[in-house]
């Protein structure tokens, strides 16, 4: 068995990695539509329905970062245009990649005294997200 180490898990955001990232995560979800009819003898019964995606990360903020800094990430959130961008969640150097485009919706930063100042992201897919298998 190959266990991952997470430590070569990556999220990456519009082409750039998440700079000094401590976790990243990803999860796909599928509603589901209730068909139960009088007939289900009281289980109800389900068809599959839409699909969607979440890709979240945390990192440490460095205001000096070249690669998706908590600066490039708040541009992202606050363009005007309301972009979408693109995303992609690789497993391990040479792993499987996991890619679509995604809004981020949300930002979060946390910074206790004398702790390392941290931020959070989330974005929603809005797109198909597309596995490539390695």
């Amino acid at each position: 068995m190959a266990i991952q180490n997470a430590t070569n898990v990556t999220l990456s955001v519009a082409g750039e990695v998440m700079a000094h990232a401590t976790s990243a995560s990803f999860s796909i979800n599928r509603d589901l539509r209730d068909s139960t009819t009088k007939q289900s003898q009281g289980w109800q019964q389900n068809l599959a329905g839409l699909m969607s995606w979440e890709m979240s990360g945390d990192a440490f903020v460095d205001i000096a970062a070249t690669d998706a800094s908590l600066g490039d990430l708040f541009t992202l959130l606050t363009d005007a245009d309301g972009d979408s961008v693109a995303v992609v969640f690789t497993v391990g150097d040479s792993g499987d990649t996991y890619s679509g485009n995604a809004f981020l919706t949300s930002i979060s930063v946390d910074a206790g005294v004398e702790e390392n100042a941290t931020f959070s992201i989330s974005l929603t897919g809005s797109s198909t997200l597309t596995q490539v298998e390695v």
